[in-house]
This record gives C-alpha cells, structure tokens and sequence, in this order.
C-alpha cells in the first residue's frame, strides 16, 4: 500500500463528484482532500501526480454489515454454491476429500448449499453424506449461514444426540427421535464452538491474503459482525484489529459490530468503558448486533403468519420480547447503537417493540438500525420511520431471493418485501452492504441490484431477468443506490462529517472506477471495474491505469 508519509498527491484529469457539482482534480495532504480545482491550478507542486484520463472519481465505497473474517474464510472452504443437486453436493465433497486430506482432528467444512434450486425440494442430511467420509466430521454451512448440514460423526464429535438443547437454535429430529444431522440458528453456533477455531495468525494470513481483494473491489470501510470467529472474546477482536493497524496491514476502515447476545456479555464490554464510535483511525468502535431471527431460506426468519409452503410454521424468535426488550435498552442507556437483525415480520415487530420501549425509558437521539428489515407492512414502516430507526439492506438479495421468497411467502406477500424505494419515500436512512460472505462483496454488484432488481444479464448461470426487476416500482436510481455506499453509510456509522463526500477537509477515502454509473446502461453496472482505491490518502488499489 502506497503511503502519504507527508507528501502531497493529485489526481487530476478526472471527472470527480462532489456534492456541488463536478471537478477536474484533487489534491490530497495528510490523509485528507486539501483542495478541489482544475488540474492546472492541483497539479503545481504535488509529490504525486495520478492522471485519471477522465475516469470518475466517488466517496469510498462502505458496506454497511457483512462478516469480514467469515467472508475471508469462506475463501477457503469446500464452494458449494455451484451444486444444483444433492448429488452435485456429494461429488464435490467426494472430489475434495480425495484431493485434501486432513489431520486427524480436522474437519471438512464448506458452504453455499442451496436446496431452493435443488430438484429433490429438500435440504441435504447425514445419510447424504455418511458414504463419502464414514469416519471424519463433516459440516456444510446453507448459503444464508443460518442453517447447516453435518455428517453422522460431525454429529458424535460435536457431541450432538436426540437429547442437545439449545437455547434459540433447532436440532432437527427425524420420526424416530434421532438427529437428521440439520442444525439451524445458535445450533450452529453451538457446533462451531466445538470445531477448532482460527487462531490469530491464521487471520492475520488470511487478512494479508484478502484483504487487498476487499480493497480492490473499491471498499474502503468495512461494517463488519466478526464476533463469532474471534468466539465472542471483544477483547480478542478489539486488539488484533488494532494490531493491524499498527503493522500497516489494515487497507481499509473497520467499524466492528459487536455482537454480545447475552446479558453478561454486554456488561462486560461496557464495564471496560467501550461505546460506539471509539476506537483509531482505521477501527472503530460499531453498535451492539443482536439476532432476532435467522433466514427465509432457511425457515427460521420470523413471521407473523405461516410460511406459504410450510403451513403451521413462523420461524424462530431467538429471544423473547423481555429479553430483547432487556438487552435493547442496556445498550441504548449506556450510549451503544445498536442494530439488530431481523428478515421477518414477526422479529421486525419485536425489533420496534424493543427500541419504542428503550427510547421511551431513556429518551434521546440514537441511530439505532434494523439489520435485513425485508419483510414489513406500511403500518410497520410507518412506526420505524417515528422511531428514527435506519436500515441495513443487501440489495443483492433481491434477485438472488425472489424465486425462495415466493415460494416462502406467496407472490402478495413477496411482493411487499425488500421494499427500499418505499423506505426511501417515507424518510427511513438506509445503507446498503452485503452480508458477505452470503452475498457478493461487491458494491457495484449491489448498485446494480438495487437500480434493476435483476439478474445480471451476460454473467455465467444469470438471465437477466426479470425483464423490468422484480416489484420494479421498488427500483432505486443511480444516484439513490451510489449514496447507500458512500454518504448513507458514512451517516450511520456517525462519521458523515468526514467521509461520503468529496469535499476539502474530509479523510481521503476514494474509490476510482473505470466508467462512469451515470453514462452506462443501468444492466451494465456490474460489470464497471475499479480502477484505484485510497483508504486516508493511502492507495490500497491500483489497476493499470491506461
């Protein structure tokens, strides 16, 4: 990464938006954008001189939630996301346990099965997999990361039976009382808790790995829920982020979302003194996270009425209204944002609950968020909007859900989800981010999802369709969904004073791309390529520039 070190750099020759209209050049000087001109006036006497050759230049790009660690993982795991069948699945784990053998203590993990676009119209289970590795654990992660499928002895090394009970998670039983091998929501967790984690040197070699990949996808802040690796130890977290920082391994921000989903988990955090927006230049303190429910795909998102192809079936609250209402307020009182995760309706209604009941114990301005925030009625988003509650959307999940979310909802229902033009229109701030690893950490591919609701047309496996979106009534513009990566997420995460626009004075976080979103069709914005990054006047990313 090319470092300012005191030296003056320009970019010039560019087309650079700003909040007052276009501009050729900008100069930047101690991580910060110094002066803003014509090339002529910026050039004269810069240590550095980057000709743009007329490419555009934006705030940095932000993501607004996704699990960096997870994300960077998941690199590494078995890819199950090509599988269009259980028999697929099982080829690919046969081919990568043949080519990868293991210690003897280790398990083959991957991730990205979908059983929405499998022909047998039902999840994979032990018995699928018992065949191919009889005596080695086996764990294979849903693409929404909420449910996942273990092997018989994955079942015996986790110490899973007929008999464990997890508070908020599910151990699907077959008729005869014994385990199919699915574990869904803190069941998953339950499991992950008993396979050997990552130690701090395998992330910091993963960092190195991926971290210039997230950087050259033109991030330069990453909103981020990495709690679960770091096996929810806020110290272990805080300090191997500083750590980085400080060896010049970092190549963007982190504002970590902390989630503490226990009581005494978040005493602990804030009797040490922590609260949002602590932290240095490149780690930030986040909100609380908290899990409300889990994931349509997966059936565990919370609904108020049954699931369409699962009659008798809402989902899964994780907590209690008390509960939440408990955690929501301590954090609230203390001085913590917090953004809880909430796909259905039902937890959403819990989430609106909590915060109304947190705010009116302890009144005061607080940008508390809804993570998800898919499935709402108008009386519901009308309540958020009276709350001053923001949201955190994955506009990627629009195309890649609308087939699962029919199915899970029927067509009336789905069609009053993922409805982010209408928030717009009633004043609800929102972000926009990934959830990497579930899906692509790509901003560009979420600007496009977010302004045609399709597929991407020209991309192996993807139509294009449907023809106008899907709800196209819920399209964003160009510039509604740019804004949701830049100044949006910048304002939630309470920094719009210093990053999302390019002005004099804000942090140099800039993202250079090869053409201009305004100048291409709408269906070709994906495939826009980054030309450079800068994270604080620090070129993190450099493509070559012809």
């Amino acid at each position: 990464m090319d470092g300012p070190n005191g030296k003056k750099i320009a970019l010039v020759n560019g087309r650079i938006h700003t909040p007052l209209g276009m501009r050729e050049a900008l100069s930047i000087e101690a991580g910060r954008i110094a002066e803003l001109g014509k090339t002529s006036d910026i050039a004269p006497g810069a240590d550095t001189v980057v000709d743009l050759k007329e490419r555009p230049v934006f705030p940095g790009f932000a993501d607004s939630h996704m699990h960096f660690m997870m994300w960077m993982e998941s690199q590494e795991l078995i890819n199950l996301r090509p599988c269009r069948s259980i028999e697929d699945l099982r080829t690919v784990l046969r081919a990568h346990i043949g080519e990868h053998p293991l210690p003897d203590a280790g398990w083959y993990r991957g991730t990205g099965w979908n059983q929405t676009s499998m022909p047998e119209g039902r999840a994979p289970n032990r018995f699928d997999l018992d065949d191919i590795a009889p005596d080695r654990p086996v764990m294979l992660t849903r693409v929404c990361g909420h449910v996942a499928v273990l092997n018989t002895a994955g079942l015996n090394a986790a110490g899973v039976t007929r008999d464990t009970c997890v508070e908020g998670g599910i151990v699907e039983l077959d008729e005869e009382g014994e385990p199919t091998g699915l574990v869904a929501e803190e069941a998953v967790g339950y499991v992950h808790s008993r396979i050997p984690g990552l130690q701090d040197e395998d992330m910091l070699r993963l960092l190195e790995k991926y971290g210039p990949q997230a950087a050259s996808f033109g991030l330069t802040q990453l909103n981020t829920d990495d709690m679960s690796a770091f096996g929810f130890d806020f110290r272990r977290a805080i300090g191997f982020y500083t750590a980085a920082e400080r060896e010049g391994k970092l190549p963007f921000r982190v504002r970590q979302q902390f989630l503490l989903p226990r009581r005494e988990l978040l005493l602990d955090f804030l009797s040490e003194g922590w609260r949002t927006g602590d932290g240095t230049p490149l780690y930030q303190i986040g909100p609380l996270k908290l899990l409300c429910d889990g994931s349509l795909g997966g059936r565990t998102a919370f609904l108020r009425e049954d699931y369409a192809d699962m009659p008798g079936s809402r989902g899964v609250a994780i907590y209690g209204q008390e509960e939440l209402n408990g955690l929501a307020a301590l954090a609230h009182s203390s001085g913590m944002q917090v953004a809880v995760h909430a796909i259905g309706d039902g937890a959403f209604e819990m989430c609106l609950g909590a915060f109304e009941a947190a705010q009116t114990a302890c009144p005061g301005a607080a940008r508390h968020q809804i993570v998800h925030a898919q499935i709402a009625g108008d009386r519901q988003l009308d309540r958020m909007k009276s709350l001053r509650l923001g949201a955190l959307i994955q506009p990627c999940f629009v195309p890649s859900d609308r087939e699962m979310a029919i199915a899970r909802l029927g067509g009336e229902r789905a069609g009053r989800s993922y409805r982010w033009k209408t928030m717009l229109k009633k004043g609800i701030p929102l972000a926009a981010g990934s959830d990497a690893p579930i899906e692509s950490l790509r901003p560009l591919d979420g600007v496009h999802a977010a302004v045609t609701r399709q597929e991407q047309a020209g991309r192996a496996g993807q139509s294009g369709e449907p023809e106008s979106g899907w709800t196209p009534e819920e399209n964003l513009s160009v510039a509604e969904a740019l804004s949701l990566y830049t100044w949006a997420n910048a304002w939630q995460s309470g920094n719009e004073r210093r990053r999302g626009e390019i002005a004099p004075g804000r942090d140099a976080d800039l993202t250079v791309l090869e053409q201009d979103p305004f100048l291409v069709s709408a269906s070709d914005i994906w495939k826009i390529g980054v030309a450079m990054t800068l994270c604080g006047g620090r070129i993190t990313y450099r493509a070559a520039m012809e």
